[in-house]
């Protein structure tokens, strides 16, 4: 009977001790992920914060006149900023004011505006916009949407 005790408990430890590796292994490969989630994310913040996020905004003014608003939500400033209308530079387009550009240079969290003279004879929104600029994250950021009142 004591031989049998002793197997079964020799039978016991070693269970114990497979459970305990395995729970070791898996711990360890949670571990891992868990650090690699963490460099991505650092990764991601780090990103944000050499890119300009840019987006449009047709605003009517008190006086009733148009303006192109280009909001930069991002925290780096944009350089190069380049728009079209309907597939034509910003300046070429039949809203376009002479001497109202869009400047080329928006800061971090701040937001520029340009002229537009929307009329009667004019073509009417929406207009397909884009809008292209330069950061430094390097990457070449472009935003094409639809402007509407």
């Amino acid at each position: 009977m004591s031989d049998n005790l002793s197997w079964a408990s020799i039978l016991i430890a070693i269970g114990s001790l497979l459970v305990s590796i395995l729970s070791l292994i898996s711990s360890h490969r949670n571990q891992r992920r868990i650090v690699l989630i963490e460099e991505q994310r650092q990764r991601e913040r780090e990103l944000t914060a050499l890119q300009a996020s840019l987006r449009p905004e047709l605003r009517k003014t008190e006086k009733g006149s148009y303006r192109l608003c280009l909001v930069n939500s991002g925290k780096a400033e944009a350089r190069n900023v380049r728009v079209k209308l309907d597939g034509v530079p910003l300046n070429e387009h039949p809203v376009a004011v002479r001497g109202s550009d869009i400047p080329t240079l928006i800061g971090a969290n701040s937001e520029v505006s340009c002229v537009l003279a929307i009329t009667h004879d004019s073509p009417r929104p929406p207009y397909e916009i884009e809008i292209r600029w330069d950061d430094d994250s390097g990457m070449d950021r472009v935003y094409r949407g639809t402007l509407t009142f």
